[in-house]
């Protein structure tokens, strides 16, 4: 599934949605940033959905942004986050890079199933992720390699591992994400699929994520 030998460093079946059997998903909170130190930089590594996926969730984001005045969620691509943010030293930006590079070569291409939508309890909407062993290896050897290549860096918070392409997050007004869910649900049903061959490192610039 992953060729570890290509690689020159060291080194979780269903969509998740309102589907028959599903009792729900671990609700992640969210804290507020301190504020990085001088020569520090916000990363986080992820798949990135191609363009035309990029551009439908962009289309969602601005739904949610004239309904309900939600922004957070513009700042990013379309992205299944695997490893989560983090700061780094502005010096360490090229061995990370090095590091996405060299993991993504021992990937072997598979299918990343997107469909229905669900929620982090009241703050996050998002569009499901189909969560096949395929998609849960690559974030646990993603995530076992990095904290081995990088032992200093610490994470503010890692929650479970849970496949999704957030649409709004922290900025939903009180109350109304079941009512954003149900119009989605209503209006944009959702199926897409893409290839996952690379994990891309992702930086926060003057407010906004860029890929690298």
């Amino acid at each position: 599934m992953y060729n570890k030998g290509n690689r020159d460093f060291r080194g979780r079946d269903s969509f998740r949605g309102n589907r028959p059997g599903f009792r729900g998903r671990p609700q992640q909170q969210q804290h507020r940033r301190p504020p990085l130190p001088e020569g520090f930089s916000l990363y986080y590594v992820a798949l990135i959905c191609p363009d035309e996926v990029n551009e439908q969730v962009k289309a969602f984001k601005h739904i949610m942004f004239e309904k309900y005045g939600c922004k957070a969620a513009a700042k990013s691509p379309a992205h299944i986050t695997v490893v989560p943010p983090f700061r780094a030293e502005d010096d360490l930006e090229q061995t990370l890079l090095d590091f996405v590079s060299a993991f993504s070569i021992g990937i072997v291409p598979f299918e990343a199933e997107m469909g229905g939508y669900n929620n982090f309890g009241d703050r996050v909407l998002f569009i499901d992720v189909k969560a096949d062993e395929r998609l849960l290896q690559l974030e646990k050897d993603c995530m076992d390699e990095f904290t081995m290549q990088f032992p200093s860096i610490i994470f503010g918070m890692k929650p479970q591992f849970s496949p999704h392409v957030t649409i709004a997050t922290r900025d939903i007004p009180e109350g109304k994400l079941p009512e954003a869910k149900s119009y989605f649900e209503s209006n944009h049903p959702f199926q897409a699929g893409f290839p996952v061959k690379e994990i891309r490192l992702v930086k926060l610039e003057h407010g906004d994520w860029k890929v690298l």
